[in-house]
């Protein structure tokens, strides 16, 4: 994929994504991995993938690929953002991902981005590739910025967990975003089961009862497919799983349409 002229089509629709877990450890990252890969493994569709946890973020190593701090210097100076700055900053994930992270050494952040470059960013990236995926993790979301970029994203992905704390925090954000989001904006609401069924005591209808919504995705328990992608950089959605369909289902559910998908990701659709 050329980064001067990566969308060939003009009928492709583009979309700002933010995926975002209200109380903290739901898995977030690791389903953002296997969303941007499914996602671009999708006909005619390049992804963009930021992660917006610049002392913690581990999406490199979800991808197994060496990380830079590109990402800062981006959202440091967005008024000079060209095409050829996408390639080069991005790290290359496959043809039709790219991953910018702003990974900071130590334990100290010296710099974080307002709104607006934000937005320019994000804007930037929706001129090279279809969808610009951010990683927004939970303790971000007190601060205007990463409320803000959820809050106008195109599709807002909420990650659940069947525990009362990520319910209560998920309804207060859910209620928020009902209140100041856009008609044009989509929330999709995803419960991921973080514990075996006979350990939890909260089952998805509770969760669908409390939040009063349906749930969109319920991504099974599977801590052995999650690990093997956190240990060898194999997505769960590229094995042959309950998990990889429930992935799958996901990001149809995200992508709004049924595309022509690349078999060497979805070859285990009937079997999945």
């Amino acid at each position: 994929m050329q980064a001067s002229n990566p969308i060939a089509n003009g009928h492709v629709k583009r979309h700002k994504i933010a995926v975002v877990s209200a109380k903290g450890g739901a898995g977030t990252t690791s389903l953002i991995a296997n969303i941007a890969w499914g996602l671009s493994q999708l006909s005619q569709t390049s992804v963009a993938c930021a992660d917006l946890d610049f002392l913690t973020g581990d999406l490199d190593l979800q991808f197994s690929v060496q990380a830079n701090n590109a990402l800062l210097e981006m959202l440091q100076f967005p008024d000079r953002l060209e095409p050829v700055i996408y390639q080069r900053s991005g790290v290359k994930v496959n043809d039709d991902l790219y991953l910018f992270t702003g990974y900071a050494s130590g334990f100290e952040l010296h710099f974080w981005p307002d709104v607006a470059s934000m937005d320019k960013v994000s804007d930037f990236c929706l001129e090279q590739a279809n969808h610009v995926i951010w990683d927004i993790p939970a303790f971000c979301l007190r601060d205007k910025v990463g409320f803000e970029t959820l809050n106008r994203s195109d599709i807002r992905v909420v990650i659940v967990e069947p525990t009362l704390a990520s319910i209560r925090s998920s309804n207060q954000l859910l209620t928020k975003l009902a209140s100041t989001g856009s008609l044009d904006t989509r929330t999709i609401v995803v419960l991921n089961h973080t514990k075996p069924a006979a350990q939890s005591l909260i089952t998805a209808n509770d969760v669908a009862a409390t939040l009063d919504r349906k749930l969109d995705v319920e991504i099974p328990y599977s801590p052995e497919d999650m690990r093997t992608g956190n240990a060898l950089g194999l997505l769960a959605i590229n094995q042959k799983s309950r998990s990889a369909k429930a992935l799958k289902k996901l990001v149809a559910v995200i992508s709004g349409e049924s595309k022509v998908s690349k078999p060497s990701v979805f070859r285990w659709r009937k079997g999945a």
